[in-house]
């Protein structure tokens, strides 16, 4: 058995009310014993003109606009300076550009490849190509020689996400081989069709492939790429700078070579007199989880990714129930939990009782975590559709959960970001500071 499951408390104590009340279950899912497995990967590598742009500090780019002079321009939404005329070859190798620390990253994961590995490469821009299908990882010759190919490309001026994704998705195929499979995707920009992404999201999680989003810089969309990975039961994280690509690319390979489970899938069905609410995760990213629901709503199917020997996923899920009698139990759901090889299944039962205390003691540290991802959450909506001062509210209101939880600092970060919202509507950089640090209070 490569799965362990426990809830907490179980049963769940609820007291008798005349009206429905929130029921809070703790669950942790587990990876057991289990060996490696071999890894499907497919990266889908930003290849747009922002991407090529040479970075240099301010005291170097002084002195190449004296040389050659330079003017600001738009690129992928974002202001740049562009120089008038090209580097030369040996100013391109002083002044690297996101775009070779892509490739140097990549080359290295190329080489840190097994043989019963997969690799496929993707770059995209307005267009999307892949320079390689999937093949095995003692091809080092074949991959290095298309990943070489990447700075030639000229793919269009803006960045078409969901058609990389599309092509990345076309190099799984589905052997029932057991395996760590996943997808990930790199971007500095914002992307033409977001909403076509967020489907692919959900087609990549239900053929039990995960999303790992790596976003760089300013200027990209975060909410987007949080969502893609959460989605998908993938990792999301942030470069603040190209120099980190290296180092976030190869975090991607050394989890996944670590991962003994497939992609786990958590099913939830519901009885009539139960609604599922909210489900929260807290480890090992702090996030809302987005569950994919049927059957209105009785049943619900949430999508995880992989689990390393000893690693826990904790969700807090939150039912909302109706009255019960005294003494009596009520099923708030049955749960099915699988990896692709293992299945368990695992009732979540209430009892009512007349001195129940609801929300449990033991839970409120675990229920202030949660309360703190929904009201990211919340602002993050809240911006997205332009309404400024709901966003404003609900990160004073997480400054004040933050600061109860000892961070201060994401407390300062926040009022700064709600009283900057009036001059500054669109996410900024410390808008993606906050976001990816609250994320990442779940590993804590």
């Amino acid at each position: 058995m490569t799965l362990q499951v426990r809830c907490t408390p179980q049963p769940v104590a609820l007291p008798v009310l005349s009206q429905p009340q929130v029921a809070y279950v703790h669950l942790t899912i587990a990876a057991g014993a289990g060996s490696h497995l071999p890894l499907r990967l497919a990266i889908v590598a930003d290849a747009s003109r922002s991407m090529r742009i040479p970075i240099v500090d301010e005291q170097q780019f002084r002195e190449l606009a004296r040389i050659g002079g330079a003017h600001e321009v738009l690129v992928d939404g974002v202001p740049v300076w562009q120089l008038a005329t090209p580097l030369t070859a040996e100013s391109r190798a002083q002044y690297p550009s996101p775009l070779d620390y892509t490739t140097r990253a990549l080359h290295s994961l190329i080489e840190r490849l097994d043989n019963a590995d997969h690799l496929a490469l993707i770059a995209c821009a307005s267009d999307a190509i892949a320079l390689t299908p999937a093949i095995a990882g003692n091809r080092r010759t074949e991959l290095i020689a298309a990943l070489s190919r990447l700075h030639s490309l000229r793919l269009g001026e803006t960045t078409n996400l969901a058609q990389g994704l599309q092509l990345a998705l076309a190099q799984f195929i589905d052997s029932g081989e057991e395996a760590v499979r996943r997808i990930v995707l790199l971007t500095d920009g914002f992307t033409t069709d977001p909403v076509l992404c967020v489907s692919l999201a959900r087609e990549a999680a239900a053929h039990g492939i995960t999303i790992s989003t790596i976003g760089l810089g300013s200027a990209f969309e975060e909410a987007l790429l949080t969502q893609l990975a959460d989605l998908s039961g993938g990792r999301a994280s942030f470069a603040r700078d190209a120099s980190e690509i290296p180092a976030a690319i190869a975090a991607e390979l050394d989890t996944a070579r670590r991962a003994t489970t497939q992609s786990i899938t958590v099913q939830l069905f519901l009885p009539q007199t139960v609604t599922l609410r909210r489900v929260t995760r807290l480890t090992p990213a702090l996030t809302v989880l987005e569950p994919i629901s049927a059957e209105r709503g009785r049943r619900v199917t949430l999508y995880l990714g992989e689990l390393q020997r000893g690693e826990e996923v904790r969700l807090l899920c939150e039912f909302l129930v109706s009255p019960g009698a005294a003494n009596s139990q009520r099923r708030l759901a049955q749960m099915h939990i699988t990896d692709g090889t293992d299945l368990i299944q695992h009732d979540i039962i209430g009892q009512y009782t007349n001195d129940a205390v609801n929300p449990p003691p033991s839970l409120i540290p675990t229920i202030t975590r949660a309360i703190i991802a929904r009201l990211h959450h919340r602002a993050t909506v809240a911006r997205q559709r332009g309404d400024l001062a709901a966003a404003g509210h609900a990160l004073t209101q997480l400054a004040g959960y933050l600061r109860a939880v000892g961070e201060g600092e994401l407390a300062r970060l926040a009022l700064s970001e709600a009283a900057s919202l009036q001059q500054n509507p669109h996410p900024s950089f410390g808008a993606k500071e906050l976001s990816y640090a609250t994320r990442r209070l779940g590993t804590e």
